[in-house]
C-alpha cells in the first residue's frame, strides 16, 4: 500500500524538548582582553577559541585578499616550528586545529584533551604571536588562490553568489570575495602583510573563549601564561556603514554557455542581527522560504516541480543584514519560476501570514535550537557570536521564549516594513540561448559573461 502525503498540510509542531544554554563567565584584564569560559566537565575535552577583530575590511584598497592570505600563511612556520612540524605535533597531541577569516573577525581554533591543553596552547601561542610567514609558503597559498579564482568560471553556483553581491555593495569591500579578485590577488606582496600582521592582527583587542572540561580559574591562569603579550593593544574603530536601497530591480544574466541548469539568487538588504526587529524577521524568513514547509519551496518544488529546492536565508555582515534566496531552477522553468517567486513576495505583503504558519515556523525553529549546540566547539563559535554582534548574555537562554512571544500581526508588520520587492535584485546564471527570450517576454535583461563584461 502506497502512503500518500500532503505536504501542504501544515503538522501541529510537537511540545518542544527542554534546553538551557550553558552558563557562562566574562573576565577582563586591564589591557581589556575579553576571557569568557563555558564549564562543560560531561568529556574530558577543551575548546579554545581565539578572535580577533580581523577582518577583509583591513586590506589595502586595489589589494583585497591581504588578510585572506595572512590567515593562512600563519599556520605555515613560527620561529621554531615549520609547517609539517606543527602538523604532527598537533596530531601527537589529538587536536584539532584550524583558523578562519570572516567579515565578522579572524579565528583560531584549537579542540584538545585536557590532559594535553596546556601544550596545545604553547603551540598555538607561538602560531599566533610568533608566525615568520615564509616566503616560499606564500608563493604557495598565493599561487593556490590565483587557481581557485581561475576555477570559478565552472562553478555557476559561486558565480551567482559573487555576481549579487557585486551588485548590492558596488565598490564597496563587501562587493568582493573575502579571498580578493584574481586582480587584486595578484598585487599582494609578502611585505605587506608582514606588515598587516605587527601593525593591525597583533594590535587589536583579542576575544578569548574556553568550553569544556576546564575551571574558570584554569583558564585564566592558562590565559596569563599564554595570551598576554599585546602590551599596545586598541580597539578598532566602529565605523558606521551605511548603503542605499537600489532604485529599482535589476535583473541580471550572467551568460554560461551549455550551462544545464540556472543559478538563481536573488537579494535585499534588511536591518542588522541585533535589530529589534530580529525575531519578528527570522520568523517571516522562515514562513517564506526557510524550511521545507515554507511557501517558496511548496510552490516551486512540490506544486510546480520548477527545483529540487528553493530556499531563503537572513545573512549578517556585523552592522548590516541580508535576505538571500537562492535555487537551481531547471532553464525552461527560469521565466514562470521569476513570476512565482515574485507572486509569493507580493502575496505575502498583501495578505500576511496565516497562525497556522506561524506557529509551525516558529515550532520548528524552537524544536532544531538545542541542535546548534550540541559540541563544545558550536558552544564556543555561540558565545563568539554574542560578542561579534553585541547581543546580551541572556540571548541563547531566551532565544525560544522570544520566537514563542511573536504574532501574527508582528510578523505582518515585518513583511510590509521590510519586503522590497521593487529593490530585491536577481542574478542568473545560465545559458542565454535557451533562457533569454523567454525572459525578456516579461522583465528587462541585463546581459553579462562570466567575467562581468556587458554582452549586446
Amino acid at each position: 500500500m502506497k502512503l500518500k502525503i500532503d505536504r501542504t498540510k501544515i503538522p501541529t509542531p510537537s511540545e518542544p524538548r527542554p534546553f538551557h544554554f550553558p552558563e557562562f563567565k566574562t573576565y577582563e584584564l586591564p589591557n581589556k582582553m575579553q576571557t569568557l569560559v563555558v564549564h562543560k566537565n560531561n568529556l574530558p575535552l577543551v575548546n579554545v577559541l581565539f578572535r580577533v577583530n580581523f577582518s577583509p575590511m583591513d586590506d589595502e584598497p586595489g589589494k583585497e585578499g591581504q588578510a585572506n592570505l595572512l590567515s593562512h600563511l600563519l599556520l605555515e612556520g613560527t620561529q621554531k616550528w615549520n609547517s609539517t612540524q606543527i602538523a604532527e605535533k598537533f596530531e601527537n597531541l589529538g587536536a584539532h586545529y584550524n583558523v578562519h577569516l570572516s567579515w565578522s573577525g579572524f579565528y583560531f581554533e584549537l579542540n584538545i584533551l585536557k590532559e594535553h591543553l596546556a601544550e596545545g596552547l604553547e603551540l598555538s601561542s607561538e602560531i599566533i604571536y610568533e608566525s615568520i610567514l615564509p616566503e616560499k609558503e606564500f608563493n604557495r597559498l598565493k599561487q593556490e588562490v590565483l587557481i581557485d579564482r581561475l576555477q570559478i568560471k565552472d562553478m555557476p553556483g559561486r558565480l551567482a553568489n559573487e555576481r549579487l553581491l557585486r551588485h548590492l555593495f558596488q565598490n564597496h569591500r563587501y562587493g568582493q570575495p573575502i579571498e580578493g579578485l584574481t586582480s587584486t590577488i595578484e598585487k599582494i606582496e609578502l611585505a605587506q602583510l608582514h606588515q598587516l600582521y605587527k601593525n593591525v592582527l597583533l594590535k587589536r583587542q583579542p576575544t578569548l573563549i574556553f568550553t569544556g572540561n576546564i575551571t574558570e580559574t584554569e583558564a585564566v591562569q592558562l590565559r596569563d601564561r599564554y595570551f598576554v603579550k599585546q602590551e599596545e593593544s586598541y580597539l578598532q574603530p566602529q565605523m558606521q556603514i551605511h548603503f542605499k536601497e537600489p532604485e529599482k530591480r535589476h535583473i541580471i544574466l550572467v551568460h554560461k554557455p551549455n550551462a544545464a541548469q540556472v543559478e538563481l539568487r536573488i537579494g535585499q538588504f534588511t536591518p542588522p542581527r541585533q535589530h529589534p526587529d530580529f525575531f519578528k524577521l527570522k520568523l517571516l524568513n522562515e514562513v517564506f522560504g526557510g524550511y521545507f514547509l515554507s511557501r517558496l519551496n511548496l510552490n516551486l518544488r512540490e506544486k510546480h516541480g520548477y527545483t529540487y529546492g528553493i530556499h531563503s536565508q537572513l545573512a549578517f555582515r556585523p552592522q548590516l543584514g541580508l535576505l538571500l534566496i537562492s535555487a537551481s531552477i531547471q532553464s525552461e522553468f527560469i521565466a514562470p519560476a521569476l513570476d512565482e517567486i515574485f507572486k509569493e513576495t507580493e502575496k505575502l505583503k498583501a495578505e500576511g501570514v496565516r497562525e497556522d504558519e506561524l506557529r509551525s515556523a516558529a515550532g520548528y525553529l524552537i524544536g532544531v535550537f538545542p541542535t546548534a549546540f550540541e559540541t563544545i566547539d558550536q558552544i564556543s563559535d555561540a558565545i563568539a557570536n554574542l560578542v561579534t554582534y553585541n547581543l546580551s548574555a541572556d540571548y541563547y537562554r531566551t532565544f525560544r521564549e522570544k520566537l514563542a512571544q511573536v504574532t501574527v500581526e508582528q510578523v505582518n508588520e515585518a513583511a510590509q516594513k521590510y519586503l522590497h520587492l521593487e529593490q530585491m535584485q536577481v542574478v542568473l546564471v545560465g545559458d542565454r540561448t535557451v533562457v533569454e527570450k523567454p525572459l525578456k517576454e516579461k522583465y528587462e535583461l541585463q546581459i553579462v559573461d562570466v567575467k562581468g563584461n556587458p554582452l549586446p
